[in-house]
């Protein structure tokens, strides 16, 4: 099922070449409105929900922290850098690089692309990888700039990766 989902590219597409370096912000709470007003609405009846029930508002507050925190990747803002060295991320304050040969394939969604250490599509992938997200009309160069980091994903390691059978471990 997971391999229906995702497309590799190849290297050969890359419209920047190796040089420079991309940055960009990301910050889902402020896209779309109606989505984020929605998600304040949800974590306030929550927790009114939680404080209601028990009649207890401590409860409703680690409520409140436990949704903030689980939500954090769309309420905080994340910033993103790209350059021949590799990818740092930095989110709430916390840097994080990792070299481009520690990535051997990607794999790009509608939103984002997901970076994974492995040549092969595994169920380890969204455990494993990170998932970055593009921001609005940088979708073209990320890919492109990845193209140009990451060595090429050979189509016959996706079919073996699709002929293998799940092991019952």
């Amino acid at each position: 099922m997971l391999y229906a989902l995702v497309t590799p590219v190849m290297a050969s597409e890359n419209p920047l070449g190796t040089e420079g370096e991309i940055r960009w912000r990301v910050h889902p709470l402020t896209e779309n409105a109606w989505r984020s007003l929605l998600l304040v609405v949800i974590i306030i009846a929550t927790c009114y929900g939680v404080w209601s029930w028990t009649g207890y508002g401590g409860l409703a507050i680690i409520g409140f922290v436990f949704l903030v925190v689980a939500m954090a990747p769309y309420i905080f803002p994340t910033r993103y850098f790209m350059n021949g060295e590799g990818l740092e991320v930095i989110f709430l304050g916390v840097r994080t690089f990792k070299g481009w040969e520690e990535y051997k394939a990607f794999y790009p969604h509608e939103d984002g692309v997901h970076l994974s250490p492995f040549r092969k599509l595994t169920a380890l992938d969204s455990f494993r990888g990170n998932y970055i997200r593009f921001d609005k009309g940088n979708r073209k160069d990320v890919i492109g700039f990845l193209g140009s980091h990451i060595k090429k994903i050979q189509k016959a390691d996706i079919e073996v990766a699709k002929e293998q059978p799940e092991s019952k471990a």
